[in-house]
């Protein structure tokens, strides 16, 4: 399929609403929005002829001579495929997404007017270098080539009645910094003054896990955690004071390398997947792009060029997870009123600067926003006419953040030495960032600014007039934990804590338990000689430790009836693996949620409710540090959390019968028939879904998927939910980097987000199969070079 461009004036696309928001989406519309791959068009900006060939997957693979004219081929065919997407993206950064979606986006509206993005992009785009503005405006007038010459645009425009914007490069930066703010520990602090001000800091600081120990460290591989955590209950106390009054104002991933001395090839293997929730259409795009000065292969994000976590290049391949680094912190400023707004700072009074805001609202009142900002960031919580109020100070926003001209240069990188020396600059997100080479070398580097500051910040929010917990610089490049072909052979990260205590800087509070970690750890290490295969064997990992645990208590409960002791038979038959079409992993499923609910209950008391109910990563991920911690208590017999008068044997009894009752009711009488993909599958809402009750039609397929929340084929879901998927693996790769045609990947739904194409759910069987698909790279491969 030949592209070739000239310019044209743009079309005026704007349609009439097609229904109202009770209707149906008729089939017509729905194939009225498919875009023509197959057309050949002429653009007097490009170099030179661009091909984007599409494989059996609707994969585009884009083939160029400059490197302009890769990423405008990488920007025609996302907007193809995604451009909804990428403007609900730009739209939600920038607080514009109740032009669209009304109402029920204010709220968030308001908050990303808070953030201030749209001024840090700005604050951005003129600081990057003149090679990374090229790739932006490149991308742009690619996505703009297709705006200006379809004559279909995704059935979300025509129903609403609208048009699509012209992109920008800044744009670009945009919806990269929408797809991360939240991201951080932001949410986890103002969790915690919530703790703090609710139950004291004493108590908040007894429920506050840490990493466990002889948990699985990522530096050295092999390593475990031998130190002695933090003082929590210090920082508690110390940050008490300020934050009472504060607190009713109101993401993880695996990856690992193998090296070549433990595979059949004698070359490295990578993989892994990102956990993200699942949408629809999927976060991650993939597609491949091509010119003389790179041929790289991987996930995108809709909007933006380059593949910023997770492909390769002919040489070198790259994934990440999350580090879990604290690299956001909240200042409470003290503010006074006057002719203008001031706040305190070292004894003095700065000038606040403030402006107000107007956010549109589709079908009501536009709204209106005061902004904030100090010298620490953006008010976000609270209002400054009280006195108090809380700052956001965020490496991505914090001053001129240059970390995106990492995206070029990891395309033309050649070796792993290249690969860390191109992450110098990178800032946000911080990442285990795992890389390997065609000449065998395997790596470990957390990328991204960390902040140098008080131990005070990393618990809570912190004064901000006392001048005491100002950052001091971020851990130095060369510092930063790191390691080389490491003698055991492979590299291992799922959100795990990095290094021991001895690191001397401090990275993060707050991990994920190593669960999932350990699992895929003790799979490679049986593995001596790895395969592609094998891989997906890990992938498929779906062994839940903390089933096992609970398991060996299982022979010691007695059960309140026989439909109960029935259960606890089909348990004690079990294996522990999460598999879908099994009825054990949904009775043990059932019987954890109400063992963790009476016990959560009782421990939060007048927070259960809220942390119980909560998005986001602050009390739903302290939740799940709790629930972790539980497990351990139950191994050890550690009663000291529960209701005065419990035992772990008369909870897991009525935990038991909870279960048993709860999958009667849910499913049926027929045991049987209580397998876990009844009651496990996707939940894929679409951004308008919360909008429009027609938003729905335009959803992916659900897919009944195997795993859970703590094994590495992950597939999440919270407690106020169970057991619909909240977040799972958004995407799994495989890179055979003996031969790249020999990789696999596959992600939730498809390439295109047009429900009327045969590429919007067709991975869906697969990827709940727990298969792969194929991986075209070379260019004989998709059949354009022929084979001599």
């Amino acid at each position: 399929m030949l592209y070739s461009y000239t310019a044209r004036s743009q079309q005026s696309c704007a349609r009439s609403p097609l229904l109202s928001d009770t209707r149906t989406v008729s089939q017509n519309a729905l194939d009225d929005a498919l875009p023509n791959v197959t057309v050949s068009l002429s653009f007097d900006t490009l170099d030179g002829p661009v091909t984007i060939y599409r494989d059996e997957y609707g994969i585009p693979h884009v083939k160029a001579t400059t490197v302009h004219d890769a990423f405008f081929g990488q920007g025609f065919a996302t907007a193809q495929d995604r451009l909804f997407q990428m403007d609900h993206d730009r739209r939600w950064a920038y607080g514009r997404w109740a032009e669209l979606a009304g109402e029920s986006a204010v709220e968030q509206d308001v908050l990303m007017r808070k953030f201030q993005l749209r001024r840090s992009v700005e604050r951005d785009y003129g600081a990057i270098n003149a090679e990374t503005r090229a790739m932006f405006e490149a991308y742009a007038e690619g996505v703009n080539g297709f705006i200006e010459t379809t004559e279909a645009l995704p059935v979300e425009y025509a129903i609403l009645g609208e048009s699509p914007e012209a992109w920008t490069a800044k744009d670009c930066l945009a919806v990269f910094k929408a797809r991360h703010v939240l991201m951080g520990h932001m949410e986890a602090k103002l969790w915690r003054a919530k703790t703090v001000a609710a139950l004291g800091a004493e108590r908040a600081a007894e429920l506050m896990p840490q990493y466990e120990k002889g948990g699985l460290l990522i530096v050295p591989p092999g390593a475990e955690y031998l130190g002695d955590n933090y003082d929590v209950l210090g920082g508690y106390v110390s940050g008490a004071e300020h934050v009472d009054g504060m607190a009713d104002a109101d993401s993880g991933s695996n990856n690992w390398a193998v090296h070549g001395s433990r595979t059949t090839s004698g070359k490295p293997l990578l993989a892994g997947d990102p956990h993200r929730p699942i949408e629809t259409p999927s976060v991650y795009y993939q597609n491949h792009i091509s010119c003389d000065e790179f041929d790289g292969m991987g996930l995108s994000f809709p909007g933006c060029p380059g593949f910023p976590h997770f492909g390769h290049n002919a040489r070198v391949a790259w994934c990440v997870t999350h580090a879990a680094a604290d690299y956001q912190d909240l200042y409470i400023e003290s503010f006074r009123g006057g002719s203008s707004l001031h706040y305190e700072h070292k004894g003095s009074w700065k000038h606040a600067e403030t402006h107000a805001e107007v956010i549109q609202v589709r079908g009501a009142e536009a709204v209106e926003v005061e902004v904030t900002t100090t010298h620490h960031g953006p008010i976000v919580v609270g209002e400054p006419s009280s006195g108090r109020a809380i700052a956001f100070k965020y490496t991505a926003t914090d001053g001129p953040n240059m970390g995106l001209e990492a995206l070029l240069m990891q395309l033309c990188s050649s070796s792993v030495d290249e690969m860390d020396a191109a992450m110098r600059g990178w800032v946000d997100p911080c990442n285990n960032y795992v890389f390997g080479d065609v000449e065998g070398d395997i790596a470990y580097l957390t990328r991204g600014k960390v902040p140098i500051r008080s131990m005070a910040n990393a618990w809570l929010p912190v004064p901000g007039w006392t001048g005491e917990h100002e950052w001091e610089g971020f851990i130095p490049f060369e510092e930063m934990p790191r390691i080389r072909n490491p003698e055991n052979g492979f590299i291992v990260t799922a959100n795990n804590k990095q290094v021991d205590d001895d690191y001397p800087y401090y990275i993060s509070v707050q991990y994920a338990t190593e669960h999932r970690a350990r699992r895929i750890y003790d799979r490679l290490a049986e593995m001596p000689n790895a395969t592609v295969e094998d891989m997906g064997d890990v992938h498929a990992e779906r062994v839940s430790i903390p089933a096992l645990a609970y398991l060996k208590l299982l022979p010691g409960v007695e059960p309140a009836d026989e439909r109960s002791a029935e259960a606890q038979r089909v348990l004690l038959r079990w294996d522990g693996k999460m598999d879908v079409d099994a009825a054990a992993p949904a009775i043990f499923s059932a019987f954890r949620y109400h063992l963790d609910d009476t016990i959560l209950r009782h421990l939060l008391g007048p927070l259960a409710d809220y942390a119980l109910s909560a998005g986001g990563r602050g009390a739903p991920h302290h939740v799940s540090l709790l629930k972790a911690h539980l497990v351990r208590m139950a191994e050890t017999d550690d009663a000291s959390w529960l209701p005065s008068g419990a035992t772990w044997k008369s909870l897991n009894a009525e935990a038991l019968g909870n279960a048993v009752e709860y999958l009667t009711d849910r499913i049926g009488n027929d045991m049987n028939e209580w397998t876990w993909g009844k009651i496990h599958q996707t939940n894929r809402p679409h951004w308008l879904s919360n909008a429009y009750s027609w938003a729905a039609e335009l959803e992916g397929p659900a897919m009944p998927l195997g795993g859970d929340g703590d094994t590495p084929l992950a597939a999440s879901y919270s407690h106020s939910d169970p057991f619909g998927i909240a977040g799972s693996s958004v995407a799994r790769y495989i890179y055979d980097l003996s031969d790249w045609d020999n990789s696999r990947w596959i992600v939730p739904f498809g390439a295109s987000g047009h429900p009327a194409s045969a590429h919007f759910s067709d991975q869906s069987v697969h990827m709940g199969g727990r298969r792969f698909h194929p991986y075209d790279y070379s260019w004989i491969q998709i059949g354009v070079v022929r084979r001599s």
